[in-house]
C-alpha cells in the first residue's frame, strides 16, 4: 500500500525549467518518502526550453501550462486548484536548494505547532550565510523611510537583517512572524482555501505578505524554524530594472490596499526619495572609479519610472 499524501509542493516555472530539474534531485535526495509528496508545476508561458525539459518528467510531476505569464500569486492559486488530497501545501521557489532535512523537518514543526497555520524555515544565501530574508514584519512606513535613508544596509551589518525582515537570533527562537518569504512557505490547506488563497492583484512580491495578513486576522500565528533549512540564490530570471519595477510597485499596492491615500502619498514619496540617494550614491561612486555603471544605470532609469508616473497622475 502507497504511503498516503503527506505534502504536496507547487512550483511556478517561468523560464526555469534547469532550476527544477536540480530542485527536484533535492527532494529526491531527501529524507520524505517520495511516494508521501504530490508535485505540481505550473508553467508561466515560459520562453525558453523550460517546458521541453518538464514535460518529459511526468507523471513524476503533474505540469500545468499556463498559455500566458500570469503572475506568482495567480500561478500558486492555479497549482493548488489541482490537489485532490486534504494535506498542507508548500510554496517552493525553483531557485531554492533543499538540505536533505529541509522538508521532513518542516513538517515536523507544523505538526508540533498546529496553531500557527503557515510555517517557514531559515533561508540563506549560496554561501550558506543566513540572507535576512526568512520572514518579513508587517510592512510600515518607518521600515520604509529607514530603507530610503540607507538604514537598511546599516541594520544588514549591525543586526544581521533588513528593516522589513527578522535576525537570525530571533527567528531561532521559534516564535511567531508577521509574514514567512513566499520561497519556502507551508501552509494548512484548510486555511488555504478559507483565504481563497493569494491575492491575483499582486503579480510578483508582498503576495505572501498579504496571505500571512489575512490569515493572521483569522487566527492563525506564522512561525519559522532554524530547524528547516534552504538555500536561496534569488532570481536569475528577474533582475535589474524588471526586479525593482515589480518589487515596488507590489509593495505600493501593498500599502493602498491596506492603509489610506495619504500612506500611499507617503510611500511612493520614500520610494521616490530612496531612489534617488541611490542614483546619486552610484553616480559618484562611477565618477571616483570605484562604482558600478550598470547600478548606476538601473537606479536612473528606476528614478526616470517614477517621474514618469507622477507626471502622469499630475496630469490626469
Amino acid at each position: 500500500m502507497s504511503n498516503p499524501t503527506r505534502l504536496n509542493i507547487v512550483i511556478v516555472c517561468y523560464n526555469c525549467g534547469a532550476d527544477i530539474v536540480r530542485l527536484l534531485a533535492d527532494i529526491d535526495d531527501g529524507d520524505l518518502p517520495l511516494e508521501s509528496i504530490k508535485l505540481f508545476v505550473v508553467d508561466n508561458a515560459s520562453m525558453d526550453d523550460s517546458l521541453a525539459v518538464l514535460r518529459p518528467l511526468s507523471p513524476k510531476i503533474h505540469l500545468i501550462e499556463s498559455e500566458e505569464n500570469i503572475g506568482f500569486a495567480a500561478g500558486c492559486n492555479l497549482g493548488a486548484a489541482e490537489i485532490d488530497n486534504s494535506a498542507p501545501i508548500l510554496f517552493l521557489n525553483p531557485d531554492v536548494r533543499l538540505q536533505h532535512d529541509s522538508l521532513s523537518n518542516l513538517l515536523a514543526f507544523s505538526a508540533a505547532t498546529p496553531g500557527a497555520g503557515i510555517w517557514g524555515g531559515v533561508t540563506c544565501d549560496a554561501q550558506g550565510e543566513y540572507d535576512g530574508k526568512s520572514a518579513w514584519r508587517e510592512p510600515s512606513l518607518i521600515d520604509l523611510l529607514s530603507w530610503s535613508l540607507g538604514g537598511d544596509f546599516l541594520m544588514r551589518k549591525a543586526l544581521g537583517r533588513t528593516s522589513g525582515g527578522y535576525s537570525p537570533r530571533t527567528l531561532r527562537k521559534g516564535i511567531g512572524v508577521d509574514a514567512v518569504s513566499g520561497c519556502f512557505l507551508l501552509i494548512d490547506q484548510a486555511l488555504f482555501r478559507l483565504l481563497n488563497g493569494f491575492d491575483e492583484g499582486f503579480f510578483l512580491y508582498s503576495e505572501e505578505i498579504d496571505l500571512c495578513r489575512r490569515a493572521r486576522a483569522l487566527g492563525a500565528q506564522p512561525r519559522v524554524t532554524g530547524n528547516a533549512v534552504v538555500l536561496h540564490a534569488g532570481s536569475q530570471t528577474l533582475s535589474g530594472i524588471n526586479k525593482l519595477n515589480h518589487l515596488y510597485r507590489s509593495k505600493l499596492q501593498y500599502f493602498a490596499k491596506h492603509g489610506s491615500p495619504v500612506t500611499v502619498a507617503v510611500a511612493r514619496g520614500l520610494v521616490a526619495l530612496g531612489s534617488a540617494i541611490r542614483f546619486s550614491a552610484f553616480s559618484t561612486l562611477v565618477y571616483l572609479g570605484k562604482g558600478s555603471k550598470e547600478q548606476q544605470s538601473v537606479w536612473r532609469q528606476f528614478l526616470d519610472d517614477q517621474w514618469q508616473w507622477y507626471k502622469a497622475h499630475r496630469d490626469a
